[in-house]
């Protein structure tokens, strides 16, 4: 029952993105929940490192024990991550068993590079429903020329250990997923192929669920994107179209500022702060209503970094980003 309740909200939701509607008569279903705004590496593809300082930090389990008993009943599932590093906040797995408890999903996006087997061990056990590696790079070059701090084999080795320690626990929780960007000036398409197969036989035997190959974003146009380097020709399409997260979601920074999307790392469109204000009601807000209208009245050239982010430009599926819709089903209606 619970269930077909959920999936009546996303049909609801559509529905209402559909339409393009200002005001809309549901709450939100998911959450990015920034557990910690700093990060351990300095990367080429994400621009955490142009952050300013007084943006850098953690939040607190008051504040986060507070989102979560306001939200609990009608969130589906929270990121636990969005411009830094989560496993650098000391109460993560407090903040995971934590909403376990009342029955939110919890999804985590990890550089792994602060992997061990102690914390592997404690996220599997508060049940962590979702982990995904960030491994750009097939090889110890590639990974370390991307991933600048970090080391190639020791990253692997976190990522393995962790996926040893979930099998010999027996645990389906949670679902591992390790994603890569193929993103190389020198490498052909049939060497990317080799390199894969080559990469993939080292998680034989082990429980990784999904492999996944990214495509780089621009967030909201903060850094550029080599397409060709990128190989994601033919991916954008020329046309604009509304994004989806301010008919879903909303975006919560560590400090307990709310904001419409993941994409608006500097927090540029701020719709108000979880502290002060009621999640339900910052979801339906003058400020928020009025981005909605923008999109309706194709006037978000005023918005940055609507005007410029490139997931507003990519194919859509039913008015849906194609890459999106699918994943986003699927998480949707997973038993787990």
């Amino acid at each position: 029952m619970k269930k077909i309740r959920y999936l009546a909200r996303l049909f609801l939701i559509y529905f209402s993105f559909l339409l393009k509607k200002q005001k809309v008569n549901y709450k939100p279903v998911r959450l990015w929940i920034e557990a910690s705004s700093r990060c351990n590496l300095k990367c080429r593809l994400c621009i955490n490192r142009d952050l300013p300082e007084n943006a850098k930090g953690d939040m607190n389990f008051i504040l986060y024990r507070k989102i979560i008993d306001e939200s609990k009943g009608y969130i589906f599932d929270i990121n636990l991550f969005h411009r830094g590093e989560p496993l650098l906040n000391p109460e993560i797995v407090e903040m995971i068993g934590y909403a376990t408890r009342n029955n939110i999903k919890t999804r985590l996006h990890t550089n792994a590079t602060l992997l061990n087997s102690e914390l592997s061990e404690k996220l599997i056990k508060a049940k962590l429903n979702l982990i995904s590696f960030s491994f750009d790079g097939y090889t110890d070059a590639t990974y370390e020329k991307n991933r600048i701090g970090a080391s190639y084999k020791k990253s692997l080795e976190n990522i393995t250990g962790f996926l040893q320690i979930k099998k010999r626990l027996g645990s389906n929780l949670p679902f591992a997923q390790l994603q890569i960007m193929e993103y190389d000036e020198e490498l052909s398409r049939e060497q990317f192929t080799e390199l894969k197969k080559d990469f993939l036989k080292k998680f034989e035997g082990l429980p990784l669920d999904k492999f996944i190959i990214r495509t780089p974003h621009n967030w909201g146009g903060s850094l550029k994107i080599n397409g060709k380097k990128a190989r994601i020709e033919g991916f954008y399409c020329n046309s604009f179209t509304a994004c989806t997260f301010p008919w879903y979601a909303l975006t919560i920074f560590y400090d307990g500022e709310v904001f419409a999307c993941p994409q608006d790392f500097y927090g540029n469109i701020r719709l108000g702060d979880v502290k002060t204000d009621f999640i339900k009601d910052i979801f339906n807000n003058k400020a928020m209503q009025e981005l909605r209208q923008s999109f309706r009245k194709k006037e978000t050239m005023r918005h940055q970094p609507c005007s410029s982010c490139d997931r507003c430009r990519r194919k859509t599926v039913f008015g849906i980003p194609g890459e999106y819709l699918g994943t986003f089903l699927k998480d949707s209606l997973k038993k787990n």
